[in-house]
C-alpha cells in the first residue's frame, strides 16, 4: 500500500480553505465538534480561526473501537463535526443520528474533513481533498501521526 505524506503546512493550508467554504456557506455553527483522534488538531484550528467554541468527543469505528456519547446543549442548533478523513462516513452519520434522536430533531449538523474518500456513499459538506482511496490502495499518513517517526537529520 503506498503511503501519501500529507505534510503540516498542506493541512494549515487546507484548514484556511475549509474555514472559506463554512464561511461563503455563512454557517456560523454554535460548537465544534472534533472527533478523537485525527479531528482534534483540525477542529482545534477551525475552532481559533472561526472564534467558535470546540468540544472534543472519542468516537472511532476503525482503529480503536469506542463510542463516546456526544450531545451538544440544547441550545446548540448548529453543530460542526470534523475529522481529518472521511473513510467511510459511518461515524460522521452516527453522531448525527444521535444528536438528533436524543437532543434536537431539528439540529443542522455539518460535517468537515479535510480528505474525503469519494469511494464511499456519505460526502461530507466541506472538505478540501479528495481520493479513491480504495482503488487507489493509498494510506495518507497525516503529520501528526508521524511527527515522532520522522528522522531529524
Amino acid at each position: 500500500m503506498e503511503k501519501l505524506h500529507y505534510t503540516w503546512q498542506e493541512q494549515l493550508i487546507d484548514t484556511e480553505k475549509v474555514c472559506k467554504l463554512i464561511e461563503e456557506d455563512n454557517f456560523m455553527p454554535d460548537v465544534i465538534v472534533g472527533i478523537s483522534r485525527g479531528g482534534l488538531i483540525p477542529g482545534v484550528m477551525i475552532s481559533h480561526k472561526l472564534n467558535i467554541p470546540f468540544k472534543p468527543v472519542h468516537a472511532s469505528t476503525r482503529d480503536f473501537p469506542h463510542w463516546e456519547n456526544y450531545l451538544p446543549k440544547p441550545k446548540d442548533s448548529k453543530v460542526l463535526i470534523v475529522d481529518d478523513i472521511c473513510d467511510s462516513g459511518e461515524t460522521f452519520e452516527k453522531l448525527s443520528e444521535y444528536i438528533k434522536e436524543n437532543i434536537n430533531h431539528e439540529c443542522d449538523v455539518r460535517f468537515v474533513s479535510l480528505w474525503w474518500n469519494n469511494e464511499c456513499d456519505f460526502k461530507p459538506h466541506y472538505f478540501t481533498k479528495e481520493i479513491a482511496k480504495n482503488t487507489e490502495e493509498v494510506w495518507i499518513e497525516f503529520s501528526h501521526e508521524a511527527w515522532w517517526q520522522q528522522d531529524s537529520n
